[in-house]
């Protein structure tokens, strides 16, 4: 029987060499040198435009084979059941009714396991008799006070077939108690309950600032109920480590990682103080990442997690068995828009993209609308959809580590881990993940990424489609309800608290949606938007360029653009001309749009004329170079170019159209 041959199609061609890449490189580039094409993640790594093998691991590939040490490859040595992950739905509504019936419809159209939010009264361990009581009680979270609370939530779940975890604060001990309630009302087993508690009083620690009971005592607690379920519920975790409140102040993946190693250090000891062996410790943990749409580095990060935690739980003893995490992952919030929402929807599907090829046993999707308040069920649906079809269409979980082997992603995950090893050590070095945390180091170190990431989302370098690009001031507002935030208000007293600065939650397209609020106030006030009238010079091939760049610039920040037939077409030749048309369109604002050419010989005159016929602001689109001197002198008030703080010129060209910019919309500083 002949035998097919193998396909040849590579053979057919010479090969080519990177020398031969690089010199058509060079053309394209046209003597700019290759680090133009480099890009860096938020940890300062830098990403290569092209990877060889000359750059690979080869033999000395560290990566290893999955379900061994260092785990880089995965935790297990087994596929997934059925290709799948567990697809964690989060629960957060008031009412525990409310929260049961989207439980149950979770669960029948394709969620896995729950995860249930304590509201903030909970998560603060306040109790209704507390003053605090009121403002606190149903906010960002469900309302739960006892058990038949929380039986009333998992009424109609089968609660040995669907895992519940818990996100419970500082009340974490109370949670437990509770939930234990429910598994023995229910008549679940000990041994076939499943899920986790949740107890991360570090994490609480950096998200609110504070932890009633103290840092000392809540460690303990910690401990003393890992050390009680060990004991009694075989397939429940204890503790978690969870680096939202780090990621969602801005942190880089270099500084996630760091955390998540320190932090679990700090359980282990509690553990470890409490009467675990280190590997029962070890199965006590589930750790909690987050990934946004940049894809490559979510699943290089996701590796290199691996290869830390492998790393660190070995440094304190534990076997090569007990040296895989157990690893969560959660789509970042930092990414999330309240304008143009539908966006949303790309970049939680990268995200969970992301999570799937870099082998989480769960990941918790959002809602496109979640920013926007309590998500309705057309975001959760999309949302746990968005799982299934990466699962059961895109088949993503049949191959253990599909990454692996790619000369880019083995570099990315190499570089993250080696620099998160050793922020790690810089941690333990200082005293822990507690001691930076209450010295204010690590919020300090934090705050130096979330700073340079918003200053490129300030000046654009760092996009965000829907809102500093590519905006739709028509767009229909989406009515939600609001989800309150209880940031501010948990209880700060008592002699037993443990006290810091709280984290700041950030998101990235926050400050341009201020503007576009201001926008919207205007609107509503006065009938009409802040308008800006396009002053096109030259024909259309002359001025287009230009004019759309004006458009897409002035539109981010909620500013209506217009222009007239003349300056679509020919462009303007007389000023006064374009002043009248400019007033009589209701414009505020004029920017005059052309080449560099046309602007030496016209700028001056039109921005004169402009400025002084009762518009409040004329801006030139280009960079001015060493005219800038003149054509403020003439009457420019600013330009409008790459690089430029948007957020800044936006907010006072907003102020000059007579809005109402609220506090906070032009935080950001771009050094000049």
């Amino acid at each position: 029987m002949a035998t097919e041959a193998e396909p040849t199609l590579a053979g057919e061609f010479p090969p080519a060499t990177e020398d031969q890449w690089l010199a058509l490189v060079d053309k394209v580039l046209k003597g700019a040198p290759l680090s133009k094409l480099q890009s860096r993640t938020a940890g300062g790594i830098i990403v290569e435009p092209l990877y060889t093998g000359a750059t690979s691991p080869g033999s000395q590939d560290e990566a290893g084979f999955p379900g061994s040490a260092p785990f880089t490859r995965g935790s297990s040595s087994e596929l997934r059941a059925d290709g799948a992950w567990g697809i964690r739905t989060l629960l957060t509504a008031s009412d525990p009714l409310e929260a049961n019936k989207t439980a149950l419809r979770e669960l029948e159209r394709g969620s896995t396991e729950l995860l249930v939010r304590f509201d903030a009264a909970f998560r603060a361990g306040v109790v209704p008799t507390d003053a605090e009581s009121g403002q606190l009680s149903g906010t960002d979270g469900v309302h739960i006070v006892s058990t038949p609370d929380l039986q009333s939530l998992c009424s109609g779940v089968y609660l040995d077939l669907a895992p519940v975890y818990l996100q419970a604060g500082s009340a974490f001990t109370r949670a437990a108690d509770l939930m234990i309630a429910v598994w023995e009302q229910s008549g679940v087993a000990q041994s076939g309950a499943m899920g986790g508690i949740g107890a991360d009083p570090l994490g609480v620690l950096a998200a609110e600032g504070v932890l009633p009971q103290g840092l000392e005592a809540a460690l303990t607690e910690l401990g003393s109920l890992a050390a009680r379920l060990n004991n009694t519920y075989p397939q429940v975790r204890s503790c978690s480590v969870d680096t939202a409140a780090y990621v969602e102040a801005g942190a880089s993946e270099i500084q996630e990682l760091a955390v998540m190693a320190a932090t679990g250090a700090a359980y282990l000891r509690a553990c470890a103080e409490a009467g675990l062996q280190i590997d029962e410790a070890c199965h006590q943990i589930e750790v909690t990442l987050s990934v946004d749409a940049d894809v490559f580095t979510g699943i290089a990060k996701l590796r290199a997690a691996r290869r830390v935690w492998s790393a660190m739980v070995a440094a304190c003893g534990a076997s090569s068995p007990a040296q895989g995490i157990q690893l969560h992952v959660r789509v970042a919030e930092r990414m999330m828009t309240k304008r143009d929402p539908w966006v949303n929807l790309l970049r939680v599907t990268s995200a969970s993209f992301a999570a799937g090829l870099g082998g989480a046993a769960s990941v918790t999707s959002l809602p496109f609308d979640a920013a926007l308040g309590e998500p309705e069920e057309l975001g959760r649906r999309m949302a746990r959809n968005t799982e299934l079809l990466l699962q059961e269409e895109s088949n993503l979980g049949k191959v253990t580590d599909p990454m692996g082997g790619s000369w880019y992603i083995e570099s990315l995950t190499d570089q993250i881990a080696e620099a998160s090893w050793v922020a790690f050590q810089g941690i333990e070095a200082a005293g822990g993940i507690s001691a930076v945390l209450l010295d204010g180091s690590l919020a300090a170190e934090i705050e130096q990424v979330r700073n340079a990431r918003l200053s490129q989302v300030a000046t654009r370098t760092q996009a965000i489609t829907g809102v500093s690009e590519f905006p739709n001031l028509a767009e229909e507002p989406i009515l939600r309800v609001v989800t309150t935030s209880a940031a501010g208000k948990i209880p700060r007293g008592g002699s037993a608290s443990t006290l810091c600065e709280p984290l700041p939650k950030v998101r990235w397209a926050q400050e341009f949606e201020a503007l576009r609020d201001a926008s919207d106030a205007h609107l509503e006030t006065t009938g009409s938007r802040p308008k800006l009238f396009l002053v096109n010079l030259g024909p259309v091939a002359v001025h287009t360029a230009r004019a759309t760049f004006a458009k897409n610039f002035f539109e981010a920040g909620g500013i209506e653009t217009v222009t007239s037939e003349l300056g679509g077409s020919s462009g303007f030749e007389d000023p006064e001309v374009a002043l009248a048309e400019a007033l009589e369109s209701g414009a505020h604002l004029a920017c005059l749009c052309s080449s560099d050419k046309l602007y030496a010989e016209r700028a001056q005159s039109f921005a004169q004329v402009l400025s002084q016929g009762g518009l409040a602001a004329v801006y030139l689109a280009g960079n001015p170079g060493d005219r800038r001197e003149q054509e403020v002198a003439a009457g420019v008030t600013d330009f409008v170019h790459l690089g430029v703080n948007a957020l800044e010129l936006l907010s006072g060209a907003l102020h000059a159209a007579g809005a109402t910019v609220t506090e906070g919309a032009t935080v950001t500083e771009v050094p000049r």
